[in-house]
């Protein structure tokens, strides 16, 4: 600390000694020996870690030595060191500005103590005396103002220290930033980028400075310069972009740029660009769309695309006029591949037939997968004898390949529907609805065969009750002119209905039709949704009835359809019927064939489960029915099996269908899942189920399917009678 003063000092006696040389000799000893206390106090101060008295001690001794210097150097007749005094300025100002308050009173009393000993050492000579006077009065305004001097320099100190610590940040954000950024000239030559900025392109920093930002664009893009132009025109906003920068390597890269004008014309303006690597979100973007619009196992296009696609195919034949065609196709024992062979060989059968479709089309037609093993093309162009050629080349093209499978992918072969878009005009109906009654035709016809919709109006027997069939289940929708009939479901350990299914009926002219005559045609029409959200809605009404009146422990199973397995609709009734009837979830069973479970595995697992969380039970009917039933069984979430009636009818006669019926219990048992038999018509039938461990029977010798106020007075209110005491009618579950 005391390094200031020593220097002072140093200076002074060298000047001593510098010429001219009139002053006697004892003078300029008295002159060296004096410097001796400011050397030792400096010496002192020097070793001490911190400071102390010994720095304004060390200041104010270097008034006496200045004082003995001047006199040595006769400063009245113009001896050099005439004004040395000023050099007193430096550690009095040094000691102002950095002395600590104590250091300060102190220097205040050695400014006054140091007057005297001069005098006496060599008398009060004019000049020394106003060098002291001078001295003493820089001592006392430096100790005054002091305070404000150090709050000065400790305001500017820390304006300095933010301005530094802002600076290092700003660098720090800028060479560190996730992001590319790129300052410009206003003509875009870049000054300077970031770390980031460089990767992109596959350089180092310096070697783009004094480049032009467009110069690392896609070559024809021409989009950054325009960029620059159009934000130089307008500075104070932001304008963000696109474009493709191409990398060293000459790779492409899709970048995002939001830029802004920083400063002012009068300082200049430097054009920042922030630079946001897009390719992979692009690509993320690309992929997430094509899987949106592609089936994943095939990468045909999936429903949603194929629903678009033809509707704005629609829309060009209402401009333009019909032209075209739909093709429906649909593979024919398919199933039986998946049962014996695998769900691996099933998945690869159905790719290559997707291959097989494509290579059957033109680029400007379509392809795609509905589901499970059923297939659409749409042709945009040709009438019937195009639409006739493309199906006999499918049909031919499948038969060839599952040839050259073993004996099971010898029986798998194509039905086709095929309908103009003439026809479908001429028959004013919904084109995808006649298209698939038309594949039906094939089907029904014998599959492995074309079936095409005739054009004039000629409508099929077929394909016209279909459409009559629609026609009166869309007005039963609307005129709720459905039913629902209840059938009992006994609990065999103690006798007591404890359940029921419920089934559905059609009023139609004073007529009651099962659902075996329209369930297939609102099917294939997209009704289902509706029809079991109606089901759902006023089953829920009618079990919170019954709950409420006689058994607040009553369960229901409620049928659904394949068609509404997973669709929002029926997701939706569900919900929503259970909160406003108040039903407890667990009191509903939701059921589903076998068959419509195998339709798509992933979807049927993923809806039974939602439904499951939700609190429903769920129950998989004809359970045995195809050769994949256990693998069902164990990959979808159901409570309830219900064994096929198939093997049920005749188990009191048959050891096979027995043995059949002991397996599917135990090992239903062992996973935890309760068991119905249905088709239970005969008391011996039931006593075998009773012997094997069924859970619960249904059929005819439990009782009948009936309307709700005839099963609340046969089944609730009266004494139920042991059906193998009193045997029913023997006939099979409705």
């Amino acid at each position: 600390m005391a390094r200031p003063f020593a220097a002072v000092a140093g200076i002074g006696l060298l000047s001593v000694f510098l010429p001219p040389y009139e002053r006697p000799w004892w003078v300029a000893a008295l002159a060296v020996v004096s410097l001796v206390p400011v050397v030792l106090v400096f010496m002192a101060a020097q070793r001490r870690a911190e400071r102390s008295w010994l720095d304004p001690l060390a200041a104010f001794l270097l008034f006496p030595f200045v004082a003995l210097v001047n006199d040595a150097a006769g400063a009245s007749t113009g001896g050099s060191a005439s004004g040395m005094t000023v050099l007193l300025l430096l550690p009095i100002l040094w000691l102002a500005l950095t002395g600590t308050p104590r250091e300060l009173w102190i220097a205040s009393a050695l400014s006054v103590a140091t007057l005297a000993l001069p005098i006496v050492v060599i008398g009060p000579p004019d000049y020394a005396f106003g060098d002291w006077r001078r001295a003493l009065i820089w001592g006392a305004v430096a100790v005054v103002i002091a305070p404000v001097l150090q709050r000065i320099v400790r305001d500017l100190e820390r304006q300095t220290r933010r301005a530094r610590v802002a600076n290092d940040r700003v660098e720090r954000l800028f060479d560190d930033a996730p992001h590319g950024v790129a300052l410009l000239d206003t003509d875009g030559t870049i000054i300077r980028v970031n770390i980031s900025m460089a990767v992109l392109v596959g350089l180092d920093p310096p070697e783009m400075v004094g480049h032009k930002l467009s110069a690392f664009e896609t070559p024809g893009e021409g989009r950054i310069a325009d960029h620059v132009a159009r934000l130089v025109e307008r500075p104070g906003g932001t304008l963000d972009d696109e474009c493709t920068f191409r990398d060293s390597g000459g790779n492409d890269v899709i970048v995002a740029l939001s830029s802004t004008v920083v400063g002012d014309r009068g300082m200049g303006e430097v054009v920042m660009v922030n630079v946001v690597d897009m390719s992979d979100r692009r690509r993320y973007l690309d992929r997430l769309a094509h899987l949106a619009d592609h089936d994943v196992l095939t990468g045909l296009a999936n429903r949603r695309r194929f629903e678009a696609e033809l509707q704005r195919h629609l829309e060009r034949c209402g401009r333009h006029g019909p032209t075209g065609a739909l093709l429906l196709l649909d593979l024919d024992n398919f199933k039986q591949v998946n049962d014996t062979l695998g769900h691996n060989a099933g998945d690869q059968l159905l790719i290559t037939i997707a291959g097989l479709l494509r290579r059957s089309i033109r680029s400007s037609d379509l392809v795609a997968r509905l589901g499970g093993d059923e297939f659409a093309i749409l042709l945009t162009e040709g009438g019937q004898d195009a639409a006739q050629r493309v199906a006999g080349l499918v049909v031919e093209r499948v038969r060839d390949h599952a040839a050259t499978l073993d004996g099971v992918g010898r029986r798998v072969t194509a039905s086709v529907g095929a309908v103009t878009f003439k026809a479908a005009s001429e028959h004013s109906a919904d084109v995808l609805a006649l298209a698939d009654m038309t594949m039906y035709d094939a089907k029904e016809a014998g599959r492995n065969q074309v079936a095409v919709l005739p054009e004039g109006d000629e409508r099929g027997p077929r394909t016209a009750a279909r459409l009559h069939w629609q026609s009166r289940i869309e007005a039963a929708l609307e005129e709720d002119r459905f039913e629902l009939h209840l059938q009992p479901i006994m609990n065999i350990a103690t006798g007591r209905i404890s359940s029921a299914e419920v089934l559905l009926r059609l009023r139609d002219q004073d007529e009651l039709v099962p659902p075996s005559r329209f369930v297939y045609i609102a099917e294939r029409a997209g009704l289902m949704p509706r029809v079991d959200a109606w089901v759902v809605e006023h089953s829920l009404a009618m079990l919170a009835r019954i709950r409420a009146e006689h058994d607040p422990a009553f369960e229901f199973e409620v049928n659904l359809s394949g068609h509404s397995i997973g669709n929002p609709e029926i997701e939706q009734a569900i919900t929503t019927s259970l909160a406003r009837h108040g039903v407890d979830p667990a009191a509903l069973i939701l059921e589903i064939t076998e068959t419509a479970a195998v339709a798509d595995v992933a979807m049927a697992r993923d809806f039974a489960a939602r439904m499951t969380d939700l609190g429903c039970a769920f129950a998989l009917d004809d359970f045995g029915a195809g050769f994949g039933s256990f693998y069902y069984l164990k990959h979808l979430f159901f409570d309830y099996v219900k064994i096929d009636g198939e093997f049920v009818a005749h188990v009191h006669e048959s050891q096979v269908d027995r043995t059949i019926m002991r397996s599917i219990v135990g090992i239903a048992r062992d996973l935890g899942k309760r068991t119905v038999a249905e088709f239970v018509s005969a008391p011996e039938i039931l006593e075998v189920c009773r012997e094997e461990g069924v859970d619960f029977a249904q059929g005819y010798l439990i009782g009948k399917p009936t309307t709700y106020d005839d099963f609340v007075s046969q089944f609730i209110r009266s004494p139920i009678q042991s059906p193998i005491q009193s045997p029913m009618e023997t006939v099979p579950k409705d």
